[in-house]
């Protein structure tokens, strides 16, 4: 207890000499005072939240400060990243530059050809408006012409309408063998220069006469009548009748057979009553007519096949004006015909008489080589038009 007491003392005098603080207020104790227990909670705590502070402080400086250091390293990468892209950007401007000069210098030789092209243009138009006036000027000139000679000479109209008459007679003739065509083309032609009445044109008329004279003497037969002849003769073929067997008919004597009246004629009668008897048992007849062969069904198709070829052969030959063909095409039918058929049938002799008649017939055609008017006309109309064009040029000096 002793020792205790001393100690007590001690920590009560310290006590007293330090200041306390409590809510605020500084508190020094007396001697004198009782000495009492002071509270240091309010203490600890305010240094424990200094001290929070001051790590809280250090930690959001440590923070900062670790931002701030990766701040610039991204700045940094970011920089580059970006000084990178600006490179490539740059690049790509560069070739986009180069791209572009490329196209404005493809496009200003475009436009420098274009310029070109146009102008070659406006001087092709200019020469082709040129090229218009004039022809347009050369045409009215041209109609005036017309206008004038058709004025002066009616009558030149009427010789080239001859003209053409007669060249279209000359086709006519040589290119279809159309001679009653020609010849009214002819007579048309004429008729034309005989309402001209200019006897400087009789010399033409006279050998516009010839010509016709000349188509008038061309054999008039019509070769599409023979042929549609026989056209028409063909299916005939198959009606007309062909020789078949036939046994020629026997004569029967029966007037040596007929018994008399007589009875002075009793022998004789007697002797045919006997031989009519033996004839009844035993009898031969005797003929001296020819037996004609017999004709199979393959036979006369083939005669009324080879009759209608030769038909058909002699339509071709006539429609090509071949006489010789002709000619031979039909003998062969009527031989055919002759050899085969029955001639006393009405029909085959009609059928005979026909081809006679066609043999008959000659469709050989001379035409004329050429129409001697034709050359005439034309030598008259340049004659006429080179003296027109004369007197134009003369009135023109003037």
């Amino acid at each position: 207890m002793s020792d205790k007491e001393p100690t007590n003392s001690n920590n009560t005098a310290l006590d007293n000499t330090e200041k306390l603080i409590e809510d605020g207020v500084v508190i020094e104790s007396d001697a004198d005072t009782t000495p009492k227990k002071v509270k240091t909670g309010g203490l600890w705590l305010f240094s424990i939240f200094n001290f929070l502070l001051i790590i809280g402080i250090c930690a959001a400086a440590g923070w900062t400060w670790y931002q701030w250091q990766q701040n610039q390293t991204n700045e940094t990468d970011t920089g580059d990243k970006i000084e990178a892209k600006l490179s490539s950007i740059d690049s790509v401007i560069a070739k986009l530059n180069s791209a572009v000069s490329a196209s404005q210098d493809e496009l200003a030789k475009i436009n420098n050809d274009l310029t070109q092209q146009n102008q070659t243009l406006s001087n092709n138009v200019d020469g082709l408006l040129e090229q218009i006036l004039q022809n347009a000027n050369e045409n009215k000139a041209l109609q005036s012409r017309v206008a004038d000679l058709s004025g002066r000479r009616p009558a030149d109209w009427l010789l080239a309408e001859a003209d053409y008459l007669v060249r279209i007679a000359g086709r006519k003739l040589w290119l279809e063998n159309d001679v009653s065509t020609a010849m009214l083309m002819m007579q048309a032609a004429d008729s034309r220069l005989e309402d001209i009445g200019d006897p400087s044109l009789f010399p033409v008329r006279k050998l516009i006469a010839e010509d016709i004279q000349a188509l008038h003497q061309v054999n008039p037969v019509a070769i599409n009548s023979i042929a549609l002849a026989l056209s028409g003769m063909i299916p005939q073929v198959n009606n007309l009748p062909l020789n078949a067997l036939k046994i020629p008919e026997i004569e029967e004597n029966k007037a040596q057979n007929e018994l008399s009246e007589n009875i002075g004629d009793w022998r004789s009668n007697l002797s045919k009553t006997w031989d009519s008897l033996v004839d009844d048992f035993i009898q031969i007849e005797t003929s001296e007519k020819p037996v004609l062969p017999y004709l199979s069904t393959k036979q006369r198709w083939l005669i009324t096949e080879q009759l209608k070829l030769a038909l058909s052969q002699a339509k071709s030959a006539a429609l090509d004006e071949q006489e010789a063909l002709y000619m031979n095409a039909l003998q062969q039918a009527t031989a055919l015909v002759v050899e085969h058929f029955q001639l006393d049938d009405n029909n085959v002799k009609q059928f005979a008489d026909a081809l006679q008649q066609l043999q008959n017939t000659t469709i050989a055609k001379d035409y004329p080589r050429q129409l001697k008017s034709a050359n005439a006309l034309k030598d008259v109309i340049e004659q006429r038009v080179q003296s027109v064009f004369k007197n134009d040029t003369g009135e023109g000096a003037l």
